[in-house]
């Protein structure tokens, strides 16, 4: 497989590193996360500009019909640039659900905008990240549907218009669209150890239309190319980590010569890089599976290329604030900041526990059961 870039994604890519270059320094994304939104809203309004937020949405209803490899070219940046912004979980998840179950180009629309922020919630306190075990219940009420129950770590959830809900509906696993401000609803918010912000809700007979009946595989898919997405940001934390610990080490002087001079320090920048070349390539292989194939080979890839991506996180940002030395956990240095990024991806949507045990479900099993 051909894993070079196309002239539109050089392109992509080329945009991205621009903007964080010349508009997201450090300063900036610290001051960012802090903000009421968790996020600015004038960069929000330069990705409409710039075409991101419909890059995902099908030309059918509007958008650039773009790929997962283009979106995660985007968010190989964003973790570069420590961009805390609701990309991912709006213009990807979210759009691309609204997309599937038709009827809602009008949101489409206003995500494209950037006048819309939609956010998926799907965790509970009993589920362990797993999607069928769903407890919120929707029944029908007055012509149309209302929502009992509640979720948990909404991610993106505190700054979101409108909520995509998984629920039970009969013996089937629905998705539901409700507005923030619906009655019933109540919406708790707060900052995670990154200092985004998600939420939990909790629904007493919260009005919703029906966006998707029998939801359960077009969810999972939705999940997955989520974790993907987190992957690729992981991969642009983990680089830019890397080489601030180079430059670092290239500065500081410890008995009258540079740390870079000490061997043994230079050996395990070099281990922390070879964990990342190892990340990338399991999370090319991750986006590849996701293209195609059987449900089940997408789930067992993605769920490999998390297994490695957490533990290659932890080890290349561990290793970064060793380095760095007491500063490195200090609030004014980068690199604790992208060891924290990198801490709450390793537990949205799964963590490594979750992976390991679905790969080899989905492997062994398989192996087993023939």
């Amino acid at each position: 497989m051909d894993f070079s870039l196309s002239d539109e994604q050089a392109m992509l890519k080329d945009s991205v590193m621009r903007f964080v270059g010349d508009r997201h320094g450090f300063d900036k994304a610290r001051a960012h996360a802090t903000a009421a939104d968790g996020f600015s809203r004038d960069d929000w309004a330069r990705f409409a500009e710039l075409g991101w937020l419909m890059l995902m949405i099908p030309e059918a209803q509007g958008g650039i019909g773009g790929r997962l490899e283009d979106a995660a070219i985007l968010m190989e940046g964003f973790g570069r640039g420590l961009v805390a912004a609701p990309y991912a979980s709006t213009a990807v998840v979210a759009a691309g659900l609204l997309a599937r179950a038709g009827g809602a180009d009008d949101l489409l629309a206003d995500i494209a905008g950037g006048e819309a922020l939609v956010a998926l919630a799907t965790e509970e306190a009993r589920s362990r990240y797993d999607l069928l075990h769903v407890e919120t219940e929707a029944r029908v009420a007055d012509g149309g549907f209302v929502l009992r129950g509640a979720k948990i770590v909404v991610p993106d959830g505190a700054s979101a218009d409108r909520f995509i809900v998984s629920a039970r509906l009969s013996k089937t696993i629905a998705l539901f669209l409700l507005a923030a401000d619906a009655p019933g609803l109540e919406i708790r918010r707060y900052r995670t150890i990154d200092g985004r912000r998600a939420c939990d809700l909790a629904f007493a007979d919260a009005p919703a239309r029906l966006l998707m009946h029998d939801a359960a595989e077009t969810l999972s898919r939705a999940v997955d190319e989520a974790s993907l997405l987190l992957a690729a940001e992981a991969v642009g934390g983990m680089q830019a980590a890397i080489e601030l610990t180079a430059d670092y080490l290239k500065t500081r002087q410890q008995f009258g010569r540079t740390l870079s001079k000490f061997q043994v320090l230079t050996h395990r920048v070099a281990d922390m890089f070879v964990k990342l070349e190892n990340a990338r390539s399991m999370l090319l292989r991750g986006l590849a599976a996701a293209g195609g194939g059987s449900a089940e080979a997408r789930a067992a890839a993605v769920s490999a290329t998390m297994v490695t991506i957490i533990q290659a996180g932890e080890f290349v940002c561990g290793q970064a604030i060793q380095l760095h030395g007491g500063i490195g956990m200090a609030d004014e240095n980068a690199v604790g900041h992208y060891y924290k990024r990198l801490r709450a991806i390793a537990r949205t949507y799964g963590d490594l526990d979750f992976h390991r045990q679905r790969h080899l479900r989905l492997t062994v099993g398989d192996r087993s059961a023939a």
